[in-house]
């Protein structure tokens, strides 16, 4: 097939390193002059899938009328004229249930768990480096109340979803993380996601980009989609800037935040 893939981030290039393994001829297209330089350039560089729960649960709904009117709150909402914000924020309050969590949980947790695969499949197979760590993800805790919360809800999700945690005292954190050990008498605990990565996902795309281009992938760098052509039920083309056509099989949009803006038009 002819697959063209519209965004050169972590996503767009690992799906098209995927794409051109399985033989497919596949294009990526950025308007960018190279891979991994928006969303996927300075990100956290956590591959987390232990933390697959939502936003959009009870915890967060109880919190939430507190948190509207802070500018330093883990959830900022700009109150503005937005039709689609509204929209959003109606379903993520109408999400933010019990069941409604566990169920979004478990679907987040198992294509987590599926990404985690891939990249492990990538790694065995090319090999290179992108700065990675694979120790896991600890969250340190100086009060217990706070502690024995989180303790209780890992232990929670481990034994409802399988989703792995380590509960771990104040010197078990120490000998998981050394640099703690100044802070050690401040801690209550902390909580450890053993699969649990991180890495640097630029380099991580920038060394997969070439990978791609090695298996005979075409990346077009410094172009911007300006319409997708639709015929029956499908994409069968492209049109960027400067007037340039190219035909697909299928199109895969991995655009980020600009997907559903260029899937609208």
């Amino acid at each position: 097939m002819k697959v063209v893939v519209l965004g050169a981030g972590v996503v767009g290039i690992a799906t098209a390193w995927h794409l051109a393994d399985q033989g497919h001829e596949v294009t990526v297209i950025d308007r960018r002059m190279g891979p991994g330089l928006e969303t996927s350039f300075a990100n956290g560089g956590q591959i987390s899938p232990s933390h697959a729960e939502p936003w959009a649960n009870p915890a967060t709904l109880k919190s939430l009328p507190g948190w509207l009117l802070r500018e330093d709150a883990p959830l900022v909402f700009r109150w503005r004229a937005d039709a689609d914000l509204w929209r959003f924020g109606l379903r993520f309050l109408a999400n933010c249930t019990r069941a409604a969590a566990r169920r979004n949980t478990e679907r987040a947790w198992r294509l987590a768990r599926y990404s985690l695969d891939g990249m492990k499949a990538i790694r065995a197979a090319e090999g290179f480096a992108y700065d990675e760590a694979s120790r896991g993800i600890l969250h340190v805790f100086e009060d217990p109340k706070g502690f024995d919360a989180a303790g209780r809800h890992a232990a929670e999700l481990d034994r409802t979803l399988g989703i792995p945690h380590q509960v771990m005292s104040p010197a078990e954190c120490v000998a998981h993380e050394p640099a703690l050990a100044p802070v050690q008498t401040r801690l209550a605990g902390g909580v450890l996601s053993p699969i649990d990565e991180q890495g640097d996902a630029r380099l991580f795309t920038a060394n997969l980009a070439e990978r791609v281009a090695a298996k005979g992938g075409r990346l077009l760098y410094g172009r911007s989609v300006e319409a997708l052509e639709t015929g029956g039920d499908r994409v069968t083309a492209v049109r960027l800037d400067m007037g340039t056509r190219i035909e697909a099989d299928a199109v895969v949009a991995a655009m980020g935040s600009f997907t559903p803006l260029l899937l609208r038009r």
